[in-house]
């Protein structure tokens, strides 16, 4: 102490004596636990209801005596490790994602390890919230005019289908008088109604036939139209359609007809290989409030089978509409076709590979009653009334 220290000290010896002993009572108001060096620690494993290891669990460490906050988490065996701690009153808290925490106290010792498991007893309860929406599905549809068929010289029925170009592959079957032969998505649908079906409607009239002894869904009256009367057609890509109901499964084709022809008269001659030839002859007279047409189609075909097909095909039709007050229409439709044919038979691949048979059939015709060989007829009219009759010949 200077000079100057010691003359201000004795100026003032109440307040030095006051200063000194606030000293000494902060240093000793403090408690000191029995351990004041951090020399134990705590170790363990956390275990859900079951007693597995419980990976990233967090343990969260607090002392009752000098505000110690220490927080770690398990490992992948479920262990954790507390060092550097003071002994004394500890309280261990564990909490883990979809289990209720767990909390439990325990007394240090100086330099002790203390070893324990914190164990979860309850799985917490969840609640949830899910809310998952979509749109409907609404199937896509494609539309076709009269441009593609007016554009398009057909020598056989199923061009009809295929020249929509909408997935849709038809073909010629035993020679062109049965029904088409109907493929959609890469299913067989057989005759149109198999595996789902696919739906076929003329002006808003099912043409599957669904008690037709050949299969359900036979589509053998599509026969009866001729292209040149096709005003539009609509195509609808599936799924089954509770509107539309039976044979829908893989899509619909709505085919609309004309009420009427651009021109007064029509004519169309076509023909080509394997005497094929095919007429199309048409008068819609132009008449005030009045939309009609009468129409009449013939074909003829030997196809390129060794034995002729012979497959004659005539179609009639006509429209009668008149409009009447309040847009409204009446309106009078015919629709009838008729067709013979000899039926191209089947014959066994293996012996077309081997050479034995040309791919086109034989010349010698074997006995119908063998071959099943024969003459049919079918006649379609409407609304929907479709025959056919088979007669088994030798010649």
């Amino acid at each position: 102490m200077t000079s100057l220290d010691r003359r201000r000290a004795g100026s003032h010896p109440a307040l030095v004596s006051l200063l000194l002993g606030t000293s000494l009572l902060a240093s000793g108001s403090a408690p000191v636990p029995a351990g004041d060096r951090a020399t134990s620690s705590l170790q363990g494993t956390v275990t859900d209801p079951q007693g597995k290891p419980v990976r990233g669990a967090g343990v969260h460490v607090s002392g009752h005596f000098g505000g110690i906050q220490r927080e770690v988490r398990t490992d992948d065996e479920g262990s954790f490790a507390i060092d550097r701690l003071a002994a004394g009153e500890y309280t261990l808290k564990a909490e883990a994602v979809g289990l209720h925490p767990t909390v439990r106290t325990v007394d240090l010792e100086p330099d002790e390890t203390l070893r324990l498991e914190l164990h979860f007893s309850q799985v917490a309860g969840q609640n949830v919230s899910m809310v998952i929406s979509a749109p409907a599905l609404e199937p896509a549809i494609d539309m076709r005019n009269a441009e593609v068929f007016n554009k398009t010289l057909f020598t056989r029925d199923d061009q009809l289908l295929q020249q929509m170009d909408a997935g849709i592959n038809a073909g010629q079957h035993e020679g062109g008088g049965k029904s088409l032969e109907i493929r959609r998505f890469g299913f067989n649908l057989d005759h149109g109604g198999v595996n789902g079906g696919l739906k076929v409607m003329v002006d808003d009239v099912q043409q599957n036939q669904g008690t037709q002894g050949h299969g359900q869904g036979y589509l053998g009256a599509l026969k009866a139209l001729s292209p040149e009367l096709v005003g539009e057609v609509n195509v609808i890509n599936g799924p089954f359609s509770a509107e539309y109901g039976d044979f829908s499964g893989l899509g619909v084709v709505q085919i609309r007809q004309r009420e009427s022809l651009a021109d007064e008269l029509t004519a169309r001659l076509q023909g080509g290989n394997f005497n094929t030839w095919r007429g199309f002859a048409a008068y819609s007279p132009n008449v005030q409030s009045v939309d009609s047409y009468l129409a009449y189609e013939g074909s003829d075909t030997d196809g390129p089978f060794i034995n002729p097909g012979r497959y004659r095909r005539d179609n009639v039709n006509g429209n009668y509409t008149t409009k009447l007050p309040a847009r409204q229409k009446l309106g009078f439709r015919l629709l009838y076709g008729r067709n013979n044919f000899y039926s191209s038979g089947q014959i066994p691949l293996d012996q077309v590979v081997a050479g034995r048979l040309d791919r086109y059939g034989y010349t010698i015709r074997p006995t119908a009653a063998r071959s099943g060989w024969g003459h049919c007829r079918r006649t379609t009219s409407s609304p929907l009334q479709t025959g056919m009759s088979c007669a088994a010949t030798g010649s």
